[in-house]
């Protein structure tokens, strides 16, 4: 078997930094957040690259660890730790800051939702905490309800 590398200037971007994450979204699989080792978090349109960002979301403080991106599973809201140790939460559409919050004593450097099945006709643990998320760091691992 053999791989080919193709690349295309057209879809190449440049961050400030080290660029530390890349998500890609679900249900409109043409955007994707990257984020960089100086803290900006940006979503862009595969399909628009030329043009840059479609969003930024600002204050997230960073300069040298890899940081994660979080998205909920309705694609509404980012999360990302900073160094400063807070958790932070934007409005995907709007990059608005919804949320900022200090509770652990070192940075916040893995973040997920648990994604929910939906049609099913069983109720789980999930379900009924739709808005946690398990956010990860050295000190341990945190579950955070927002309900």
């Amino acid at each position: 078997m053999q791989i080919n590398r193709n690349t295309h200037s057209s879809s190449t971007i440049s961050m400030q930094s080290s660029v530390c994450c890349l998500k890609l979204l679900q249900l409109c699989d043409q955007y994707f957040f990257a984020s960089s080792m100086d803290g900006s978090i940006k979503l862009y349109d595969h399909r628009g690259m030329q043009r840059g960002p479609v969003q930024s979301y600002d204050g997230n403080i960073n300069s040298h660890t890899r940081i994660d991106l979080g998205v909920d599973p309705s694609e509404k809201v980012v999360m990302s730790g900073g160094e400063d140790c807070y958790l932070r939460l934007w409005d995907i559409k709007s990059g608005e800051l919804l949320f900022k919050n200090r509770f652990m004593n070192s940075t916040p450097s893995a973040v997920c939702w648990p994604r929910v099945r939906h049609g099913e006709n069983y109720r789980c643990y999930w379900q009924e905490h739709y808005w946690g998320a398990w956010i990860g760091s050295y000190e341990g691992i945190f579950y955070m309800d927002w309900l």
